[in-house]
């Protein structure tokens, strides 16, 4: 049952890979109460994930972003304020990754530079997409930024 307590608001998920994943159900629940988002991952997540079904069942237009990248954070966040038509409202930081894990590393027997890319994908970025939004002036007074942000060790 929807109130439409996001009707007319504006924002970014990033992380939606799969329908397990809770940026998945975040974005459902907040187009359900009428908010307009548009969709972000890696490329390299895009290629893997289920993203591309959910923007179209969600209407929302998918843009990667290497979150890592300041260039491309900066094309994020200006093609989401204009495919939007304004200012966001809310940003979603949903990215966790760990490359030691998903190379199968055992915790006795980490790359370190893996685990550095790690810190910069997990948690990092987070000031980078705070940083971007602020830049560009993107977010309303009195938006929210909310990270789920975790460190997969």
């Amino acid at each position: 049952m929807s109130n439409n307590l996001l009707a007319g608001k504006r924002g970014i998920i990033f992380g939606a890979l799969d329908e397990h994943s809770i940026a998945w159900k975040v974005a459902e629940r907040c187009v359900e109460e009428g908010a307009k988002i548009t969709l972000t991952n890696a490329p390299v997540a895009l290629r893997f994930g289920h993203i591309q079904g959910l923007g179209e069942k969600l209407g929302a237009e998918i843009i990667p972003a290497d979150a890592t990248n300041l260039e491309d954070l900066e094309n994020l966040v200006d093609k989401s304020v204009e495919v939007l038509g304004g200012k966001l409202d809310f940003v979603l930081h949903s990215n966790g990754m760990s490359l030691n894990v998903r190379k199968g590393r055992d915790y006795t027997d980490l790359k370190y530079d893996w685990m550095q890319k790690t810190f910069d994908i997990s948690a990092i970025s987070f000031h980078k997409v705070m940083q971007t939004l602020y830049q560009k002036d993107a977010m309303n007074e009195w938006g929210s930024i909310l990270a789920l942000t975790y460190i997969a060790a």
